[in-house]
């Protein structure tokens, strides 16, 4: 009778542990947190994008652009519009397609100012991989 009470009281405590362990590794998998250690800090203009997949990235970046960038550079990054009083770049040619990685993170990061007047705010809300997943999007746009 001992034993069988003293059998019941460790599979129980079995169970529980074995529970505990199979729902913290479920919320591991189904929440999982991206790798910050692989994004470089500080960017420099040279930096290349850091992410592994530019695609996965792009594809991420292309709602972070409609939600942040879209209202100015407009849908096709050409901005054709000029209802800002200074005209955003257009993202398809010039300076945005020739720059670096490193170049566009930091305006897109830092802003950007032209004879000492902000044309175009920092991007604050958002974080390093964002806006890296934002320059992944701006070199589909310069492709099409």
């Amino acid at each position: 009778m001992l034993a069988f009470a003293l059998k019941k009281k460790f599979m129980l405590r079995y169970s529980v542990g074995t529970l505990i362990l199979v729902l913290s590794g479920l919320t591991a998998c189904t929440n999982p947190q991206p790798s910050r250690s692989a994004l470089p800090n500080p960017v420099t203009e040279t930096t290349q994008n850091p992410l592994a997949d530019l695609a996965a990235a792009a594809s991420e970046g292309k709602s972070l652009y409609v939600v942040n960038c879209s209202l100015c550079h407009g849908e096709d990054g050409k901005s054709s519009e000029d209802s800002l009083g200074v005209k955003p770049p257009d993202l398809t040619t010039g300076k945005v397609v020739t720059g670096s990685d490193g170049t566009i993170f930091l305006a897109i990061k830092n802003g950007v100012k032209k004879d000492g007047r902000q044309t175009m705010p920092p991007a604050k809300k958002l974080s390093d991989e964002e806006i890296w997943q934002l320059v992944a999007y701006v070199r589909i746009l310069a492709k099409h």
